[in-house]
């Protein structure tokens, strides 16, 4: 063993970590019963502690189903906006013009409504929620099932 930093050896673990997370999340889908066809799919951030205080990943985090694209910003008031954007022709045709629900633990649930390009825009105060509550939610339809 080296103690010398290796950026490429760094990347290739980096990859082989998010391919493993992405299985294990699979598999706990399969094993739950979750499938494409059903209201709910849910997000969650692994691995992503760093030095300091957990961040929403800057390239956002993608649902466990593959269908929608979550990406957070801040206003200039400090107020978090997250945007939920529909990915692909599968996710614009299953969310485009649907009432949904974003469930952050027991305690915090916003609602809204996709527009017809597949997106969906949620405004939390900063003291409503902090990053670390955004590391896991559920995402779920509520004018029926896919």
């Amino acid at each position: 063993m080296t103690n010398q930093f290796d950026s490429r050896e760094a990347a290739r673990f980096l990859r082989t970590l998010r391919v493993t997370t992405q299985t294990a999340l699979a598999q706990e889908d399969l094993r739950r019963g979750r499938s494409l066809g059903r209201a709910t799919t849910a997000f969650q951030a692994l691995a992503a502690k760093g030095p300091g205080e957990w961040r929403f990943p800057d390239a956002g985090l993608m649902s466990s189903d593959g269908l929608v694209l979550a990406k957070l910003s801040r206003e200039t008031g400090g107020a978090h906006v997250m945007e939920l954007q529909a990915q692909g022709l599968t996710g614009l045709s299953a969310y485009a013009n649907r009432t949904a629900r974003v469930r952050f633990g027991a305690n915090l649930a916003a609602d809204g409504v996709f527009d017809r390009d597949g997106r969906l825009h949620l405004v939390f105060e900063e003291a409503a929620i902090s990053d670390a509550d955004l590391s896991a939610f559920e995402l779920q339809l509520l004018d029926g099932a896919l």
